[in-house]
């Protein structure tokens, strides 16, 4: 039981570290959105890009000239994520016999 209510304590203690750690400005905004389009087309050389990658950097571009900084922060981070996934499993597939090419 004790372990139980360790667990959970230190669990909320790190969610809320976690939400704290966030800043939704212009700013970091527009930096989390640059570092995507990097990645974006570092993946799109190597053919490797995911479907949804360009229309999530394009909402958050959206958001961001809204002014909506907690969105469009949230969307690059996603986008940011995709495209370091894309080139992950581009890079643990390079290897292997694409039919597609």
């Amino acid at each position: 039981m004790r372990i139980a209510l360790f667990l959970v304590f230190i669990f909320s203690s790190f969610q809320a570290l976690n939400i704290s750690a966030d800043q939704f400005d212009e700013q970091t905004s527009s930096k989390i959105i640059q570092e995507a389009e990097k990645k974006y087309k570092k993946v799109l050389k190597v053919k490797n890009a995911w479907r949804d990658t360009k229309k999530i950097i394009k909402n958050a571009k959206k958001a961001h000239k809204e002014q909506n900084y907690e969105k469009s922060v949230t969307l690059a981070k996603k986008a940011l994520n995709e495209a370091n996934m894309a080139y992950e499993q581009y890079e643990k597939q390079k290897d292997k016999y694409r039919f597609l090419d």
